[in-house]
């Protein structure tokens, strides 16, 4: 997999968040950045893509709410 491809599975993954649970373009954004995903795209990207960008979308949502959770 290429950076652009990692690159644009990544806007995705932003664009769904943003459409999908209503996070605006800048929290959707850093959230994909600081998220597992990262480093799993760095790590593995094949195997990275066998789930969906929606599956990941969720999987970022709910890494975000967790760290949300420990800072309050």
């Amino acid at each position: 997999m290429s950076r652009t491809d990692i690159k644009e599975f990544k806007r995705f993954v932003t664009e769904c968040l943003m459409k999908r649970y209503y996070m605006d373009e800048e929290n959707a954004a850093r959230a994909v950045r600081n998220s597992y995903l990262s480093k799993a795209l760095a790590d593995d990207p094949d195997y990275t893509m066998h789930d969906t960008v929606e599956e990941w979308a969720g999987y970022v949502y709910k890494e975000q709410g967790e760290v949300n959770l420990l800072q309050t």
